[in-house]
C-alpha cells in the first residue's frame, strides 16, 4: 500500500488546493443559487477522501471485508461521475470552469486512476485471507501517517462544516421563495 498511500497523500494535496483556490476563492460555488448541487457533490467526496485517508492510512481490509473498499470506490466513482456532469450546468453563468480547475481535475483523475491500480494490486492476495479488518499501516513515516490521517479528519471536518453550509443556504432560500 505504499504506492497508493504516496499518490493519495499527493491527490489529496492538490485535491485541496482546488477546492480552496478554485471552489472557494475564485468561483465562490457555496454562495451561487446555481451551484449548490455541485455544491452538494464536492461536500459528499469530503466524506469519501475522509474515509479514503483514515483507512490507507491505518487499515488493511482482509476477505469479504475488502467489499467496503469496493463501495467506497465505487461512491467516489459515482459522485466524480455526477460532479462532472453537473458542473456544465452549474457553471453556466461563469461560462464553464477555469481553464486551470479544468487542467487541475485532468491530472487528479490521472493521480486518481494510478492510485486505484495501486490500491487494486496491493489489495488482491488480501481477498483470500479470512475476513478482517485489522491495523496494519503501510511502511511509510509515521510522521506522514499521521499526517494523513489528520486528513482524514480535517476532511471529516469539512465535510460537517459544508453540510451545515449547504443546508443553511437551502433553508435561506426556501424562506426567500415562500416570502416572496
Amino acid at each position: 500500500m505504499v504506492a497508493a498511500f504516496y499518490i493519495l497523500l499527493l491527490a489529496g494535496h492538490l485535491g485541496f488546493f482546488d477546492v480552496l483556490y478554485f471552489h472557494i476563492f475564485r468561483c465562490r460555488l457555496r454562495q451561487r443559487a446555481e451551484c449548490q448541487r455541485e455544491v452538494l457533490w464536492h461536500t459528499v467526496r469530503h466524506f469519501i477522501y475522509a474515509s479514503q485517508f483514515l483507512a490507507i492510512a491505518n487499515l488493511r481490509f482482509h476477505g469479504a471485508a475488502l467489499l467496503f473498499l469496493l463501495l467506497l470506490y465505487g461512491a467516489d466513482v459515482f459522485v466524480a461521475w455526477s460532479d462532472v456532469w453537473e458542473e456544465t450546468d452549474s457553471r453556466r453563468s461563469q461560462a464553464g470552469l477555469p481553464r486551470g480547475e479544468y487542467f487541475m481535475h485532468i491530472v487528479l483523475s490521472l493521480l486518481i486512476g494510478a492510485y486505484l491500480l495501486s490500491v487494486a494490486q496491493a489489495i488482491w492476495p488480501d481477498r483470500v485471507l479470512p475476513t478482517a479488518v485489522i491495523f496494519d499501516p503501510p511502511a511509510v513515516p509515521a510522521l506522514l501517517r499521521i499526517y494523513m490521517t489528520g486528513m482524514g479528519i480535517g476532511a471529516f471536518g469539512f465535510f460537517l462544516h459544508d453540510l451545515a453550509g449547504w443546508l443553511r443556504f437551502r433553508r435561506a432560500q426556501a424562506t426567500s421563495l415562500s416570502a416572496a
